[in-house]
């Protein structure tokens, strides 16, 4: 069974169409799958039933700010990235892969702290799963 550290991944991000680079500075990420469901119960069911709909997914990350890294200065809010999430850097093969519109980007500072980013992405199309 194979397993992950996530002091080991990676995120690699760009501005759509371009090539992917990856974005310094990560301390975290997440992706996070879901999909709608749709009711389809009837008179005299007794238990309600559903059905699938449509699948989406979102994904965030948290950034030490780094306004000179090329992959950050792209996460601007309104664009749309191509952003790849690797639990292990090693492995290149087990990755999550879509197109994401950049909903949040906020930065904040603290005493006796890093100033920190966080992205936030609403993804547009589907999302990639390679392991």
């Amino acid at each position: 069974m194979a397993t992950f550290k996530g002091i080991d991944g990676q995120v690699k991000a760009v501005t759509s169409g371009g090539a992917v680079a990856v974005v310094a500075e990560l301390k975290g990420w997440s992706v996070e799958e879901t999909i709608d469901t749709v009711e389809d119960s009837v008179m005299g069911d007794t238990t309600k039933t559903f059905k699938t709909g449509l699948k989406s997914w979102t994904g965030t990350l948290e950034l030490n700010y780094d306004p000179s890294d090329a992959a950050q200065i792209d996460m601007l809010i309104g664009e749309s990235i191509d952003v790849e999430f690797y639990p292990d850097s090693n492995t290149a093969s087990t990755k999550f892969t879509g197109t994401g519109i950049v909903t949040s980007h906020s930065r904040s500072g603290a005493l006796a702290d890093m100033v920190g980013s966080s992205v936030s992405l609403q993804g547009t199309g589907a999302l990639t799963v390679a392991v």
